[in-house]
């Protein structure tokens, strides 16, 4: 079992890099194309990629379908604009590059950054450029530029401009999209705000296509800006989008030894471009012990119904004062909603309550975090992609219960992701890399 997973996302791993490499030799910015940007968890052009990489292929209607979607983006979702408080040119600055939502803001304009642990008050020579989540604009704003999108606004000729600009070049599908769109308007935007300036710059990095795209106009400002990315989530067991890409990021924080060792190992990052640090984001977890976490896609009910019996079955329990949780970005989603009554429904006759917390689907980072703070979780998947490997995770063991139904135990008190409770850790970095 371990040996098939092992080579499965080994495989897969090697076959992303070969077509990377591919891909950059014909001169495709890979950074930024969306068929180069494999987040294996979402349903994107970059998953379905990697699919038919794996399966040696090259077309399919998933694929073709999320490529629609791009287009029609552009199309729907076109209209930005850019609103900015002013800066003092006199001044140098710690830029940071991140997202916004209503939650974020105070009444008085002040923005708190939930990646940094930071509110926009607190320092005169830190600006935030922010990419609005929900379009919400505060009525006052301070040392902050935030990227919007008009509600309600359809812009054709925006669509128009890029089709005819991109038809006759090479490339034309790698180019002719939202992902890149929105990146290299992004990009402008904020080359705009920040061309007359000095500064560093942090991102809650994730090597998202806009991230590179203002990370190399960073740097085409001047070669002097540094640029620091910061890598907030948890380990998860394939991580295959953080293959690296992007020369210009001068370093990456990662939160744990086990975390740095992989990227270096799997993803080709070079080791003096990593730096072990305690967490910004989180300063605690707390147990959750008694929980079932619900897949960011769900794609079949029938078969996480019947594994999760099967789990109950097994274990001879059950999961009756077990709370189910809904993915955040998916709260209102009535399909998860609906998922979660029909756990709810399970009626399994034992006494004795499931002595961990359950994963259904992708892992993500919720794993990391279960295994930190109760040492123990099960996770059902029948894809290799989303599960744990021991071999290239060396602190977690993993055991196959039945078929696609796992347990994942720490191995040692090594924790996954490093937090030492405090809040000035961004502080710390900041007064580090002072100018």
């Amino acid at each position: 079992m371990e040996k098939e997973i092992y080579k499965s996302q080994i495989d897969t791993i090697n076959l992303a890099k070969k077509y990377l490499k591919h891909r950059k030799k014909i001169g495709v910015d890979i950074s930024i194309s969306p068929f180069c940007d494999f987040v294996i968890w979402a349903d994107c052009i970059g998953n379905e990629k990697i699919k038919l990489i794996r399966k040696k292929k090259y077309l399919s209607f998933d694929l073709v379908k999320n490529f629609i979607k791009e287009i029609l983006s552009i199309f729907i979702n076109s209209n930005y604009k850019l609103i900015s408080s002013k800066l003092n040119k006199k001044k140098k600055y710690n830029i940071i590059y991140s997202y916004c939502s209503k939650e974020n803001f105070e009444k008085n304009g002040s923005f708190n950054d939930r990646y940094f642990n930071y509110k926009s008050n607190k320092k005169k020579n830190i600006y935030w450029f922010l990419i609005s989540l929900d379009n919400y604009i505060p009525a006052k704003i301070k040392n902050i530029s935030i990227v919007y999108k008009e509600k309600g606004t359809i812009n054709f000729l925006n669509f128009l401009k890029i089709i005819l600009k991109n038809l006759c070049k090479k490339n034309f599908l790698d180019n002719t999209n939202y992902t890149t769109f929105t990146s290299n308007l992004f990009a402008n935007y904020f080359y705009k705000t920040l061309k007359y300036y000095k500064f560093n710059v942090y991102l809650p990095y994730e090597n998202r296509p806009h991230q590179n795209a203002v990370i190399k106009v960073a740097k085409q400002i001047s070669k002097k800006n540094k640029i620091f990315g910061y890598y907030h989530r948890m380990p998860e067991p394939l991580q295959l989008e953080m293959i690296y890409k992007s020369n210009f990021l001068d370093k990456l924080y990662v939160c744990s030894e086990i975390q740095k060792k992989v990227f270096h190992r799997y993803f080709s990052w070079p080791s003096k471009k990593l730096e072990v640090i305690n967490s910004i984001r989180y300063l605690k977890f707390r147990k959750r012990k008694d929980y079932i976490f619900l897949p960011y896609s769900i794609k079949n009910q029938n078969f996480f119904i019947e594994k999760l019996k099967t789990l109950l079955m097994i274990k001879n329990s059950n999961i009756k004062k077990h709370n189910i949780s809904i993915h955040y970005l998916n709260k209102k989603n009535k399909k998860h909603i609906n998922f979660k009554d029909q756990i709810k429904k399970i009626s399994i006759k034992n006494n004795k309550k499931l002595d961990a917390p359950v994963i259904l689907g992708e892992a993500g980072s919720v794993a990391s975090e279960m295994l930190d703070t109760t040492g123990k979780v099960y996770h059902i998947s029948n894809r290799n992609l989303n599960i744990f490997s021991q071999k290239i995770w060396k602190n977690i063991k993993v055991k196959k219960i039945s078929e696609s139904i796992f347990e994942y135990k720490k191995l040692t008190n090594k924790k996954l992701l490093n937090i030492n409770g405090k809040k000035n850790n961004f502080n710390n970095i900041l007064t580090k890399n002072k100018f």
